[in-house]
């Protein structure tokens, strides 16, 4: 049964209930004019009591009604509006961008520029070691982290270098190698190099190589004790005074400077190969007792006398071209004693020869007697 037909139920069985208790109150005699319209009113009044007590009944269907609407009032849950993403209207939130009074990154620039203007003075540091360009791009091979770059040379970056080398780059200045404390091995060959007191204090040397520049004095290296190897050929020395001390020398070229005297390496010995071509010599006695040499080059001096050389028994290259030498007899007598002896050396030597002022006889008799040692002559 509907809400309605529930409502008209109940009205229809109302109306007999009207109609018999209005024929009652007209049946009944008239006693008085007032009395039965009170009557009346009183049923009347109880009737609407008895049909407005039904009702709450009748109306519970519609308070019902607001129950069924509850679908509808889960409608705005579809939140629909919400479906339309306020959140895509970023445009609007975008407005930070429109803060740009706030980014006033320039004034920040400022500040920092106004930081670092005070650091202006930095630059010290950045000052090469090195006076000498030539002689900095020489280092620079040796500078890992500035191999490839223009960034000026430092103290602390050469600090542990353990080489340089720069043959025929026109350097003149050592300045800045004093720096260079773990230097082992320098090559400056073929430059303009004079001065080498930069290099004074290099203890750890031990391999220097300054041939073809104009040095004139060794002096600033005199203490130099653990140099082995040393090549100052065609430079300007005349005193060898200042090298003394390195006992530890194995190699000595002096070739083509002005030396008169080997008085200064006589103690030395170590040495086992010596130039001394190109000098002033006229005597070669004070090496007589450096036993270990096994290769002399004494051309082009003013040698005559070759008695010193023949107490050199361990001599494999021996080189007198281009001096005033007369007699052979010593070399000759040295070797002939060796083959009668152990031939320690005379199998072994090899001699050059020329450009000297021995007769011809003499000289064929003694290259013969050379050759039967087992000695290997060269004109």
């Amino acid at each position: 049964m509907s809400a309605m037909q529930q409502f008209v139920a109940p009205s229809r069985l109302l109306v007999p209930v009207l109609l018999a208790s209005f024929l009652a109150v007209s049946a009944r005699p008239a006693v008085s004019d007032d009395k039965p319209e009170a009557g009346k009113t009183e049923k009347v009044e109880a009737a609407k009591q008895a049909a407005e007590a039904e009702k709450p009944a009748e109306s519970k269907p519609e308070a019902k009604k607001p129950e069924e609407k509850k679908p509808e009032e889960k409608k705005p849950e579809e939140k629909k509006p919400e479906e339309k993403k306020p959140e895509e209207k970023k445009p609007e939130e975008k407005k930070p961008e429109e803060k740009k009074p706030a980014e006033k990154k320039p004034e920040a620039k400022k500040a920092e520029a106004k930081k670092e203007e005070p650091k202006k003075p930095a630059p010290k540091p950045v000052a090469s070691a090195f006076k000498d360009k030539a002689l900095e791009e020489a280092v620079r091979a040796e500078v890992f982290a500035k191999r490839f770059n223009d960034q000026p040379i430092t103290k602390e970056d050469v600090a542990n270098i353990s080489r340089v080398v720069g043959v025929g780059k026109q350097i003149k200045d050592l300045s800045g190698l004093e720096h260079c404390h773990a230097l082992m091995l320098i090559d400056l060959a073929d430059n303009q190099i004079s001065d080498l007191t930069p290099i004074a204090n290099l203890k750890r040397l031990q391999s220097v190589t300054l041939a073809g520049n104009r040095i004139k004095t060794l002096d600033p290296i005199k203490g130099l004790t653990g140099m082995q190897y040393l090549d100052v050929s065609r430079n300007e020395i005349q005193d060898l005074s200042p090298l003394g001390k390195m006992s530890n020398l194995r190699t000595l070229y002096l070739a083509e400077n002005r030396v008169a005297s080997l008085d200064p390496i006589a103690p030395l010995s170590k040495i086992w190969s010596l130039d001394a071509s190109g000098n002033e010599l006229k005597t070669v006695a004070p090496i007589a007792g450096l036993k270990w040499i096994t290769s002399l080059d004494l051309r082009n001096n003013y040698i005559e006398d070759t008695t010193p050389i023949a107490q050199l028994p361990a001599l494999n290259i021996l080189q007198l071209n281009n001096n005033p030498i007369k007699d052979l007899s010593p070399l000759v007598k040295a070797c002939e004693a060796d083959k009668a002896g152990e031939n320690r050396f005379a199998p072994y030597l090899r001699l050059f020869l020329g450009g000297n002022e021995i007769p011809e006889k003499e000289k064929v008799a003694a290259i013969e007697a050379l050759q039967a040692c087992g000695v290997k002559v060269k004109q």
